[in-house]
């Protein structure tokens, strides 16, 4: 990864980078057209795209490996424009109440969701069965599309009511599978490609596309030869080598040759010197003491092939065999278990190294990310990167953590640990500066794509609790390019309260700064004006109520008048505008008496100004209880 350059501590350039993010919405597409040209059609897919089509809701079983995740994902992009909005719904505890149920404002218009069951029990099955006909209500009313992939084998009993709704898939031809990710990488001859031994396991489709990758890396290592030997070092590469590596490592006696070995493998594709300055890091980070003298030791060419390395013509360090490196670096990690603290110490003291290029320490951390990844490995992980964000942070650390979150958001198994996790630290009224702005990263990077509604919930907790602007600042940019990412920020700010707690304080302001009223006027091809929803607007009069009892009139005043303005010339929306503001008032005098003197302010440069001032004045006076002549 590269940013812009910062050498000494802070992070403004840090969340500079976070806010050029791009759509989320459009790159999670990107994501799912990826799938979509290397999708291979289950049996079955018919019937669950024909049910799917009709019902708007479709509950998914097969046999685990069968690419169920998948099918759920390809049968709503096959079901789009491409305009929809995608995303993954959570059948979780709420993060701030703990109650299970999908909130209404889970999902938006014309949405595209698919809920994940795999790992639920018969309990969380039951229960989730006993909300199905509401859910399916709120996909209804919102003219969504949802696929429900069930737990269990062949998915749990589904009850008689739904089981019109059921549809299951079974594992397409996995050939097939492979052929199609050959073809996409552009292998040659990939639509007659042979059969490889692995596929006869018949292995997880997962496990099919990550052979296929790894035969893409041996065909580009070296063209001229066939399937039969790419085959066979995407085999190795995927079994992962754990003899010859153990065998090797039970040859290297010597703390040097260790050494050197872990940071070839840490370190694999960097150039020779930040690998051997990497392993001399770790011999002293360990306190390994050589006695030997500099002239009795190896050269660095003959190290490097006793470990079975080479460098190519750049200078880089590789192992010859495809998957070498992982192995290597699995072997450490879980057969040294008294390692990992020195591991983890070391991968903190290089990323501080100014001579390490970004493109090694990148190699670094993701290799470190990779290895904590798994329930007994994961909170190291959480450790570091809180070690790496505290004190006096360079911008060096902050793209280290935000480069292995990443990782670990994005895998399939842990992300859900790791966007938990990204909540604690966002709720936590004593975080770093740094770790603020690598959790507004990660949120706008990552969990806004597949997860919009936790991004929200999360930057609107950093948003209360930061005294700067940076999680405010990320947060409206956000929701200011989806109306229905507007609306989930909105019923936020103008839920009732729990309690008077403190980080309440900025809501007010940030309702202020969120309703713009130009943006909750607008309509496009898929939305309607958001003000022209009773819910929407019971929730501004909310807001507006609370921001008049809350702040001064000099911290509202500004935006009263630009409603107004709206109001007067958008005669569409002009009583919905009016409504609000009046309702929010409560008959309080000094409000109203506060909104009729800017009515008749804005009034004085329009045209049509009579007809605007005559419905203010109306609606204050029928508010008060008065007479209207």
């Amino acid at each position: 990864m590269t940013g812009p350059i910062h050498a000494g501590s802070g992070n403004l350039n840090y969340f500079e980078a976070a806010t050029q993010s791009r759509d989320p919405r459009f790159a999670f597409i990107e994501e799912l057209d990826w799938l979509w040209r290397r999708f291979v059609h289950p049996p079955g897919y018919g019937k669950a795209n024909d049910l799917l089509e009709f019902h708007r809701t479709v509950l998914l079983s097969g046999e685990p490996g069968s690419g169920r995740v998948a099918t759920a994902k390809a049968l709503l992009r096959g079901l789009s424009s491409g305009d929809e909005r995608f995303h993954e719904l959570a059948w979780q505890g709420d993060e701030d109440t703990g109650r299970y149920r999908l909130e209404p404002a889970a999902v938006g218009d014309d949405d595209r969701v698919w809920l994940d069951l795999t790992q639920l029990d018969d309990r969380g099955w039951r229960e989730f069965q006993d909300e199905l006909s509401s859910v399916r209500k709120m996909i209804a009313e919102r003219s969504a599309l949802l696929v429900v992939v069930l737990p269990g084998k062949d998915g749990h009993e589904v009850w008689p009511e739904f089981t019109r709704l059921h549809a299951g898939i079974r594992r397409p031809n996995a050939h097939e599978v492979l052929r199609r990710h050959l073809r996409m990488a552009e292998v040659p001859d990939a639509v007659s490609s042979p059969l490889p031994e692995f596929l006869r396991k018949n292995p997880p489709l997962r496990d099919v596309a990550r052979f296929a990758d790894f035969v893409r890396l041996a065909y580009l290592k070296d063209p001229r030869r066939n399937y039969e030997a790419w085959y066979k070092a995407a085999e190795s590469a995927r079994t992962g080598h754990d003899a010859a590596v153990a065998e090797m490592v039970a040859k290297l006696r010597s703390g040097p040759e260790r050494a050197l070995l872990l940071a070839s493998a840490m370190l694999h594709g960097a150039h020779v010197d930040h690998v051997y300055d990497a392993a001399m890091k770790l011999l002293s980070t360990v306190s390994y003491a050589d006695e030997s003298h500099l002239l009795e030791r190896s050269d660095l060419l003959e190290s490097l092939k006793g470990i079975g390395a080479e460098l190519d013509d750049r200078g880089h360090v590789r192992f010859e065999e495809l998957g070498y490196d992982a192995a290597v670096r699995a072997h450490f990690w879980h057969h040294m278990p008294e390692l990992r603290s020195g591991i983890r110490q070391w991968v903190g003291k290089m990323i501080d190294r100014t001579d390490l290029g970004d493109k090694a320490r990148d190699f670094l951390v993701e290799h470190f990310a990779d290895q904590c990844l798994h329930p007994r490995y994961r909170q190291i992980l959480v450790d570091a990167v809180a070690e790496w964000t505290g004190g006096a942070t360079v911008y060096r650390r902050q793209v280290a953590a935000d480069r292995a979150l990443q990782q670990a958001l994005k895998d399939e198994q842990h992300g859900g640990f790791f966007r938990k996790q990204i909540y604690n630290w966002a709720t936590d009224d004593h975080l770093s500066e740094a770790l603020s702005e690598v959790v507004i990263m990660m949120c706008v990077k990552v969990i806004a794509l597949s997860h919009p509604d936790q991004a929200i919930v999360r930057l609107h907790h950093r948003a209360r609790r930061e005294s700067r602007s940076n999680a405010r600042t990320a947060l409206l940019e956000l929701v200011s390019g989806d109306p229905w990412f507007r609306w989930l920020l909105l019923a936020r700010l103008t839920k009732p309260l729990e309690g008077s707690r403190k980080e309440y304080e900025r809501d007010p302001g940030l309702f202020l700064e969120l309703v713009d009223p130009v943006a909750f006027t607008t309509s496009d091809d898929h939305n309607r004006p958001l003000v022209a929803e009773a819910e929407v607007r019971d929730m501004l009069a909310n807001g507006w109520r609370r921001v008049f009892l809350e702040l001064d009139e000099p911290a509202w005043q500004g935006q009263m008048r630009r409603w107004l303005v709206v109001a007067c010339h958008d005669d569409r929306h002009r009583n919905s505008l009016i409504d609000v503001l009046v309702s929010a008032g409560d008959q309080r005098r000094t409000i109203l008496g506060r909104l009729y003197s800017e009515a008749r302010a804005v009034s004085r440069s329009a045209e049509w100004s009579a007809a605007f001032l005559d419905v203010v004045l109306r609606k204050i006076s029928i508010s008060q209880g008065l007479r209207i002549p």
